[in-house]
This record gives C-alpha cells, sequence and structure tokens, in this order.
C-alpha cells in the first residue's frame, strides 16, 4: 500500500492536536506494536495488546492519554529549542516546524516529528535529564545498533519518515552541560521501505483489534442500558 499523508498542519500540543490523537496509534510508541508475543502466532507482545486496549478506552471516554509532566519532560521541552539552534548552526540546515501527520488510508496512525530539514529529511531531538542517556546515545553507529538498543526511537523515526514521505531522520541527543562538541550528537537514520511496510501491517491489525474490543465493549453498554 502506498501510503498517503494528510499534512493538517495542525499545532503540536495543542487542544485540535490532543483531540485529533483520540483512539490513533502514534510514531512515539508505535515501538510497542513491533515485537510479537511469546506464543506461536500471536501478533503482538503483551506490552502491544495493552497499547490497543489504551486506545480503545480512549475511543470510549473520548480523552487522549495525558502527558506526565515531570522534571525529566520539561528538562527535554526546555532543552529543545536550543538543541534545534544548535543544529542549525552547526550542520547549516534549516529547521521548519513541525505539525500533525496523519495517514490517510489509516487516520489511526500519526506522527508528529520535531521539525522538517530541507526536501527529503526530519529532525527528532532528545535531550535526556540524565546524562547517562546522553552518552548511550553518542555510541550509536549502525542502524542496527540502533534498532536494537534504542528501538523505541528507531521505530518512531521510520514512521515519522514513512507518514512524512520523507528519505532520512536525523537524530539529535543534546545535553547542555557538556561544554563542548560533544554535547550535541547526530545520528542519520535512513529509511527502510521493508519497516515501512512492517509498521503498516502491525498498524492495520492493531486497528482491526482495537475496534473489534471498542464494539465488544459498545454492545455492553448497548445491553445494560
Amino acid at each position: 500500500m502506498d501510503t498517503a499523508t494528510n499534512n493538517s498542519r495542525i499545532t503540536p500540543y495543542s487542544t485540535e492536536w490532543f483531540e485529533t490523537r483520540i483512539g490513533a496509534f502514534t510514531a512515539s510508541e508505535i515501538h510497542k506494536l513491533m515485537s510479537e508475543g511469546k506464543t506461536k502466532g500471536k501478533i503482538f507482545s503483551d506490552k502491544g495488546e495493552t497499547y490497543i486496549l489504551e486506545k480503545v478506552h480512549e475511543l470510549l471516554s473520548r480523552l487522549s492519554k495525558p502527558n506526565i509532566a515531570n522534571y525529566a519532560t520539561q528538562w527535554g521541552v526546555d532543552n529543545e529549542p536550543i538543541a534545534l539552534a544548535w543544529y542549525a548552526k552547526l550542520t547549516g540546515r534549516s529547521v521548519e516546524p513541525s505539525y500533525l501527520l496523519i495517514d490517510e488510508d489509516f487516520k489511526a496512525l500519526q506522527a508528529t516529528p520535531d521539525g522538517f530539514v530541507g526536501e527529503d529529511g526530519l529532525i527528532e531531538v532528545k535531550c535526556p535529564a540524565n546524562g547517562s542517556n546522553h552518552i548511550e546515545h553518542c555510541f550509536i553507529t549502525t542502524d542496527e545498533y540502533f534498532k536494537k538498543v534504542h528501538k523505541e526511537y528507531y521505530w518512531q523515526m521510520q514512521c515519522q519518515m514513512l507518514l512524512a514521505k520523507r528519505d532520512w531522520c536525523d537524530f539529535v541527543s543534546f545535553d547542555p552541560r557538556i561544554n563542548s562538541d560533544l554535547g550535541l550528537f547526530i545520528y542519520r537514520l535512513n529509511f527502510n521501505p521493508e519497516d515501512g511496510e512492517l509498521i503498516e501491517y502491525k498498524v492495520a491489525k492493531a486497528i482491526e483489534q482495537r475496534d473489534s474490543f471498542f464494539e465488544l465493549m459498545s454492545a455492553k453498554t448497548e445491553v445494560s442500558e
């Protein structure tokens, strides 16, 4: 299937952004669907099935999963603009503001990159409050290592590239406490068409399960009434 994407222009973290994401599978958590279950023939792991049930709950409650504010998340929010500015300065590439991407075939598949770079690229920024995580990011040298050790970021970026129709995404890890070039790490991940197809397959199956569970719950409501 050729993925067609609706460029919604919906601003990240706006009221409309949260409302549109209700019941949707998003790039930041798509990794939960990518592992198979331990039982033969089981498409999703326990974590994946729980993720699907979370989407059922969102559809029933009409509430999206809240962002849990804590020191680590606030640290990331505060430092991301600085990281983007340093990236632009060091690479000479301008970064265009992000918006919500919605797959037109699977509207329940969505992504919000941190920014668009040129005609072919994206950027995904991580500003870990725990400095050791930044050091770990600096050891990323191959796609295989990235996929194995940091699979949540790998699949997030593959999903973003799939929806944005971009060829590459720069993974940026930034730590302002390191007063040298080592404070900004950049690794370029290229789009993998096979992984893109796997994401589409997994999401299609997840939507089937989500809708089936939703219908069962809705039927229970009708009976109780």
